[in-house]
């Protein structure tokens, strides 16, 4: 596990804690407050309670004193004095010496609208607190999953990008290399003119391959930025097809390897580049990863024309297929990989077919191989 991967996992651990605790104390403190307003209603009540006393004491005091001529006195004193009390006579035959001192009713109703109040609050903020924990919970993770899965494309990418500069740099130097030494040998030397004329034949391969090489740079790139402009005629797919096939397997003698199933006179609104630049990419990629024959087949019905190219070379994996038209994404691992490429193939026969409002689709081969499957509508 890399440094990055490291720091990223402690970071997400430091995260979720101290969510956590934050919601336990969040929590915790709601408790202590809901218990705090409790308190303070049994003290508002002690208080009531003493103040009664103290109005015991002090009516009690009075009366003893003859200062009320009846409970009208009575009232008029405690009303003035102790107006969040009520006073209730007990006895009606002799007032003064049977009453109660207590305090409002509505003092109580009060006290246990706030104490229910209270309660029914610290429920709410339970379920609150515990819903949005749920759902910032879930946000988290999958805030956290969406970062981890961007890091790892990050870094997929850039090990990609890094075998892509390998790749491309070999592709370079070897043609480079190649055509320095023809150059150099017919210097150096005196040939005839048959093996001038196969030196120089091979140095147009070479160079073929390097235009081959930049060309697909070009397009990758107009492509990835929406530059590429396709020029969209009504083309005839099936002579297209033919000459498209001639021209990639006369200077590579594969003409016995490729067995062409061309229907006859299929047409459909294409661009002529890019249908060869589709063909050419798929071709090359199952004469890399086959060496037994390839079938080029053309079907047409009322809705779709069918493009298909198929080997009987190693297959692709499935795992593999999911990924196989990202940039730079090359099958297998680059330290074991012996074919030749830069990863952009697939990615451009992609692009070139959505372009076309078609489909590509990479099938298995039977008995083995691979089969890509290019779907037109009609």
């Amino acid at each position: 596990m890399n440094k990055p991967r490291i720091i990223f996992i402690f970071l997400s651990i430091y995260i979720v804690a101290a969510f956590s605790w934050w919601g336990f104390e969040h929590f915790r403190n709601s408790k202590i407050i809901n218990s705090l307003e409790i308190e303070n209603s049994n003290l508002r009540t002690e208080a009531d309670e003493i103040l009664c006393y103290k109005a015991s004491t002090d009516i009690g005091e009075e009366i003893k004193q003859d200062n009320f001529l009846d409970t009208v006195q009575l009232n008029n004193y405690f009303k003035k004095y102790y107006s969040t009390l009520d006073l209730v006579y007990i006895d009606t035959i002799n007032p003064f010496n049977g009453y109660l001192i207590r305090p409002k009713e509505e003092a109580y109703i009060i006290l246990q609208k706030n104490s229910d109040a209270s309660n029914s609050k610290l429920s709410k903020k339970k379920w609150m607190y515990a819903t949005e924990g749920l759902v910032m919970i879930i946000l988290l993770f999958w805030g956290i999953l969406w970062v981890y899965r961007t890091f790892e494309k990050s870094i997929k990418l850039n090990q990609h990008q890094n075998n892509f500069l390998l790749s491309v740099t070999h592709e370079l130097k070897t043609p480079i290399a190649s055509i320095k030494l023809y150059l150099e040998t017919l210097l150096k030397r005196d040939l005839d003119k048959d093996q001038q004329r196969t030196i120089l034949k091979n140095s147009i391969n070479d160079t073929n391959r390097l235009r081959v090489l930049v060309d697909n740079l070009l397009l990758s790139a107009q492509l990835e930025t929406n530059h590429y402009e396709p020029l969209m005629t009504q083309i005839n797919l099936s002579e297209l097809l033919h000459k498209i096939v001639d021209k990639y397997a006369e200077p590579r003698n594969l003409q016995d390897r490729i067995i062409k199933n061309i229907e006859h006179e299929v047409y459909i609104s294409g661009d002529e580049f890019a249908i060869e630049t589709i063909v050419i990419n798929l071709l090359t990629n199952a004469e890399k990863y086959s060496d037994q024959n390839i079938t080029i087949l053309l079907k047409s019905d009322n809705k779709h024309v069918i493009l298909s190219i198929s080997d009987l070379g190693i297959g692709i994996a499935d795992s593999d297929k999911q990924r196989l038209f990202d940039k730079f994404y090359r099958v297998g691992e680059e330290q074991t990989r012996k074919s030749k490429g830069t990863g952009l193939g697939l990615f451009i026969v992609q692009k070139l077919v959505e372009f076309h409002d078609a489909t590509i689709e990479v099938k298995n081969n039977h008995p083995k191989g691979t089969n890509f499957e290019v779907s037109f509508n009609v």
